[in-house]
């Protein structure tokens, strides 16, 4: 049996990232969807967001562990991301290389690092 992989996020703002996730990335419709456990269901794995307990503050933005998400066009995600809200349209994606490729750094709306790269060039 093939080990099935779920990465979790801690999040204070479930709603926010909630509606980021599922709308500027683009993971579709949660699998699993409450006020404390949002879960997208991905190709062999699951990215999961969880309320923070008011008492468990999320871990600071720019930890060690950073997204990396294989999108059909990066034109189109640009402006996905940028209609996306105020907070988050301010930041600017930073470009950077992963596996070789293009890709492009971005913050969520609470500052998590995720990187986009186009799927083609996998």
């Amino acid at each position: 049996m093939t080990p099935r992989a779920s990465f979790v996020l801690s999040v204070s703002d479930l709603a926010a990232e909630r509606a980021f996730y599922r709308d500027v990335i683009g993971l579709g419709d949660p699998v699993m969807n409450s006020n404390v456990w949002v879960e997208f269901k991905l190709d062999g794995a699951s990215f999961c967001l969880e309320q923070a307990a008011s008492s468990k503050a999320p871990l600071p933005p720019h930890g060690r562990t950073e997204f990396l998400f294989f999108i059909d066009s990066l034109e189109e995600f640009e402006k996905r991301y940028r209609s996306f809200g105020a907070a988050t349209a301010s930041a600017e994606g930073v470009p950077c290389e992963q596996m070789g490729v293009r890709a492009i750094q971005y913050p969520d709306p609470e500052g998590n690092l995720f990187r986009v790269t186009d799927r083609r060039h996998r």
